[in-house]
């Protein structure tokens, strides 16, 4: 019941920031849009691709507690879902991957739907997150989600108001559409160089996209490295970061 919930906090959200988007495009002229496109890729890098997906999903890597709890942080702005969902439903995917149990995957459930968000009923047991429920900070992170969000728009508002569409709702727009851009493209355009048992494809404009996530049938052949890109011309921003604050 708690991630029903969740899942219709993070779609109404989803919807709000869609609209103040289309605001913003209206306005065009106003000097905010170079922020809101630096935002898009540093809250995308940091909060999704590093915390959210190769720390926090796959454990790829260990950081400081404080670090690990900002980058949660971080990807809770992303209206994307709280940490602990998100999580679930990404290892849930890595677990079915491309079968009739995988999510999002667009052989099984069209485009459209994959890319959109329109997965239907996840299953998703205690078990799939019992290392994050364990955590206090992850179980406030979930439960509060609606409300972090809101602080999060009430500050930007006393700086000043367009930062509500250009600061949150723009680019969290930009990293939805990134995110499912990706379940499609990386799972139907590029190259292989294992073989796996899904159709995970690396693909340069995923790459592109997400600045970094784009290696993903690398990625679904050993999801528990923390970098990705393998050849030497496999860009992989997202472990440059991760050099600096992992623990060795």
């Amino acid at each position: 019941m708690l991630l029903i919930s969740h899942a219709l906090i993070v779609r109404s959200l989803q919807i709000t920031v869609h609209a103040l988007f289309f605001v913003g495009l209206f306005y065009w002229n106003i000097g905010y849009w170079p922020l809101a496109i630096f935002l898009y890729y540093l809250l995308g890098i940091l909060g999704i691709n590093i915390g959210y997906h190769r720390l926090l999903s796959h454990r790829s890597f260990k950081t400081y507690k404080p670090v690990e709890m900002l980058l949660s942080l971080i990807g809770s702005l992303t209206v994307m879902g709280s940490p602990l969902a998100w999580v679930a439903v990404h290892r849930q995917h890595h677990r079915y991957s491309d079968s009739e149990l995988d999510p999002h995957s667009p052989h099984r459930i069209g485009i459209l739907r994959s890319w959109m968000g329109f997965w239907g009923k996840v299953e998703i047991s205690s078990m799939t997150t019992k290392d994050l429920r364990k955590e206090n900070y992850q179980k406030f992170l979930h439960n509060y989600y609606l409300p972090i969000n809101l602080i999060y728009v009430l500050l930007l508002s006393f700086i000043d108001p367009w930062l509500i569409i250009f600061a949150w709702a723009v680019p969290a727009v930009l990293i939805f559409h990134s995110a499912g851009a990706f379940d499609v493209i990386a799972h139907i355009q590029g190259y292989r160089s294992y073989n796996t048992s899904d159709q995970s494809k690396n693909s340069w404009i995923a790459n592109i996209i997400t600045m970094g996530e784009g290696w993903h049938n690398n990625h679904h052949a050993k999801p528990s490295a923390w970098k990705q890109g393998e050849k030497w011309w496999e860009i992989d921003p997202p472990s440059w970061i991760i050099r600096l604050i992992r623990l060795t």
